[in-house]
């Protein structure tokens, strides 16, 4: 005990040192706490009275686990939750020791966590987790994590054997297999047509081949990327029936949309966050939770922490979104391309490890609408790393040389796209990029304390 009271004591200073400092704090302070005492992840999660519930996939973990955790919050439960979106054991193990007493005596109805792919296996030997949620499965970061088929098996491996329900996206063929796979019970949600959908795949190379046969599958229609009503000729592999059916959508700037019999909207924007709110929707409809506490919840919850979340600077608006990879990229000009205002573009392409040493995912990416007259773009601020590669491919896409300006000082370049022609301005940012970017938006718009990001909380009661 006095082994694990010293490494909590630990973490929190080096907690608070560096929240002082206006940084996340989330990694190091695990990684201390689990060198004092390497059990430790194990023992605050055995505090956990109701389930451990994990979130992962691709696209849309963060939006998807906070949605969650405040939909619980306001049904008066208390959550641990790694919100700072450190996703690692031991960024994990400090959201355990941020909300954990000292002597580790404090209880939690629930942990919510949010995880990489590849650490669903390693974070099940810590945790007795009851539920897994996957979002979907896109190319990303190949460098780091290889094929999409390994992202898949370690997944599968991971919680083969294990009592754990899983919750999967009907609309993603890359997941059929792993009920098959698994053995395990699933629940699904998806969505019915929209008025959004299309019948020729435009945005991803994925999903094409059946994961149970390995033949060519035909789809009805796409609703992005591989995500769609798709069939397989040969086996009969097709969308499982939806416990949870998202319908009426309506996109704007805000989301309107229904969940089986509940209407809930969003201040969210764009399809892929559509995703995001059914996935959080149907798994807490699927713990009890009252439809009337979902529907307020959702309403509240502001985009924040680099997920379309809105600054104001002087007069002008800015929304700052995390990419880093083609489908993320892809979704998110596309809800930039439904705003009808005049705008300006800023884009930070960074190469450092967490974001992925190979850059060549940008040319996946559809950035030709960018060039279109309909976009209404006034200027393009390329920064970063790698702004040069980033300005490169605007022009590739037929986007105006006269537009694109490279600046790769981040403070730079933003009071640039900040004090362009535009109403608006939109602020996308690859991983090691985003919280720099934070906080400088934080800064200009007059925060008196700006931090990287939010830290950990207990949501409800403690």
């Amino acid at each position: 005990m006095l082994r694990t009271i010293i490494a909590i004591a630990a973490a929190k200073i080096i907690i608070n040192i560096s929240r002082r400092f206006g940084n996340q704090g989330t990694v190091l302070a695990g990684r201390v706490a689990r060198w004092l005492d390497p059990g430790i992840l194990k023992k605050l999660a055995a505090r956990v009275t109701g389930e451990v519930i994990i979130i992962t996939g691709t696209n849309g973990k963060t939006t998807t686990s906070n949605m969650i955790a405040q939909i619980l919050g306001a049904n008066g439960n208390s959550v641990v939750h790694n919100q700072a979106g450190a996703n690692m054991l031991n960024g994990i193990t400090t959201a355990f020791i941020a909300a954990s007493s000292l002597k580790a005596s404090r209880h939690w109805d629930y942990a919510l966590l949010e995880t990489d792919e590849a650490n669903v296996a390693p974070l099940l030997n810590e945790v007795n987790a009851g539920q897994l949620l996957i979002t979907n499965f896109f190319r990303d970061q190949l460098d780091r994590y290889g094929e999409l088929d390994r992202t898949i098996r370690l997944i599968s491996e991971g919680v083969r054997g294990r009592d754990i329900r899983l919750w999967l996206n009907a609309d993603d063929p890359l997941m059929s297999a792993l009920p098959r796979d698994t053995g395990l019970p699933c629940s699904y949600y998806g969505f019915a047509a929209t008025a959004y959908d299309h019948e020729a795949q435009q945005d991803s190379r994925e999903g094409r081949y059946c994961m149970l046969c390995g033949e060519e599958i035909e789809y009805r229609r796409f609703h992005f990327a591989q995500l769609g009503a798709y069939r397989c000729p040969h086996c009969g592999n097709s969308n499982p029936a939806p416990d949870y059916l998202g319908s009426d959508l309506q996109l704007g700037h805000e989301i309107v949309m229904k969940v089986n019999d509940i209407e809930v909207n969003s201040p969210y924007q764009g399809f892929y966050n559509a995703y995001n709110i059914l996935a959080a929707v149907a798994i807490t409809k699927g713990m009890g939770i009252a439809d009337a506490v979902i529907k307020e919840a959702i309403a509240r919850f502001q985009p924040q922490a680099g997920r379309m979340e809105r600054f104001t600077v002087g007069i002008k608006e800015a929304t700052l979104i995390l990419v880093k990879n083609p489908t993320g990229f892809d979704q998110s000009l596309q809800a930039l391309l439904n705003d009808r205002r005049p705008k300006n573009l800023f884009l930070a392409l960074n190469d450092n490890a967490a974001d992925g040493r190979d850059i060549s995912w940008i040319w996946d990416a559809e950035l030709e609408p960018l060039s279109s007259a309909e976009a209404e773009l006034c200027m393009l601020v390329c920064s970063g790393l790698r702004s040069g590669d980033m300005a490169v491919r605007l022009k590739y896409a037929g986007v105006a040389t006269d537009l694109i300006q490279i600046e790769s000082d981040l403070d730079s370049g933003i009071q640039k796209a900040l004090g362009g022609p535009g109403k608006v301005s939109y602020i996308l940012s690859t991983y090691t990029a985003l919280f720099k970017c934070r906080k400088i938006l934080l800064r200009l718009q007059g925060d008196p304390a700006p931090s990287a990001i939010p830290g950990e909380r207990i949501y409800g009661k403690s």
